[in-house]
C-alpha cells in the first residue's frame, strides 16, 4: 500500500527567521500553505491591519505589509455597495493573491505563484477557515464541508483508496462507487467504513485527501 501524508510535502524554499514567537495559527497556516501548489506565504491580519500570524518563505516584514494592504482593500471594498466578500482573488506580474474575509475584520492573505491563485485548493482554504476559527473562539462564518484525511491507496492502484485514518487507527475502507465531474486530475469515491459510516472521499491533483465528513465523527 502506499500512504498518502497530507502536510508531509517539503516547501521548495525554506523559511526565513521569524520576527515573532510561533502561536498555534502558525501550523494552520503552514498547513494552508502545503495544501497550495505555488503559495509563498500566508497571514492572517486583523481590522487593524495587523497581522496576528504568519507562515512562509517571504520575508515577515514584507509580507506584513502587503496583509495591511489588502485588508485595507477589503475594508473599502466592504463599505462599498458590493458589501463584504468572501474572497478577492488577484493575479499580478510577478506574484497572485488570494484575500480570504474569515471573520468581521479578520482576513488571511496568501502570495502565491503568478499563476497559482486561481488553481487553489477550494477544499484547503474551507479546512484552514474552519481551523483558523476554531482556535480563536470564532463562530465560524460559513459551513466547511471538506477535511483533510491521511489515506493509504491499494498497491496495485494509488488512485483507489484502501484504507482511511480516523477513530484511533487505520480502518478499511469499502468502495461503493466512484465520482463525476470533479477538476482535473481529480478522484472521487463512495466510501463505507466498518462502522457502517458512509463518506466522500476526494484525491485532489497534489495528492492530498479530503472527506466530507470528519474521520473521528
Amino acid at each position: 500500500m502506499t500512504t498518502s501524508r497530507n502536510g508531509a510535502r517539503k516547501r521548495s524554499r525554506s523559511p526565513l527567521p521569524r520576527d515573532q514567537a510561533p502561536s498555534p495559527f502558525t501550523t494552520i497556516l503552514e498547513d494552508l500553505l502545503c495544501a497550495i501548489p505555488g503559495a509563498h506565504a500566508a497571514a492572517l491580519v486583523d481590522f487593524e491591519g495587523e497581522t496576528i500570524d504568519y507562515a512562509g518563505c517571504l520575508d515577515p516584514f514584507d509580507l506584513k505589509v502587503t496583509a495591511a494592504h489588502w485588508q485595507i482593500v477589503l475594508s473599502e471594498i466592504a463599505s462599498s455597495p458590493l458589501g463584504v466578500l468572501r474572497q478577492i482573488t488577484v493575479r499580478a506580474h510577478r506574484k497572485s493573491y488570494i484575500v480570504r474575509h474569515i471573520q468581521p475584520g479578520y482576513a488571511v492573505v496568501i502570495v502565491l505563484h503568478p499563476r497559482a491563485a486561481f488553481a487553489a485548493s477550494h477544499r484547503a482554504l474551507q479546512e484552514a477557515d474552519a481551523r483558523l476559527c476554531a482556535e480563536a473562539g470564532w463562530t465560524a462564518s460559513r459551513t466547511t464541508r471538506w477535511y483533510c484525511v491521511d489515506v493509504e491507496t491499494d498497491a496495485s492502484d494509488r488512485g483507489r483508496p484502501a484504507r482511511l485514518r480516523g477513530a484511533g487507527g487505520w480502518q478499511p475502507v469499502e468502495v461503493m462507487g466512484s465520482m463525476v465531474g470533479l477538476g482535473p486530475r481529480e478522484k472521487g469515491f463512495r466510501i463505507r467504513l466498518p462502522s457502517g459510516a458512509e463518506m466522500l472521499l476526494i484525491r485532489e491533483r497534489m495528492g492530498r485527501w479530503f472527506a466530507d465528513e470528519h474521520p473521528e465523527t
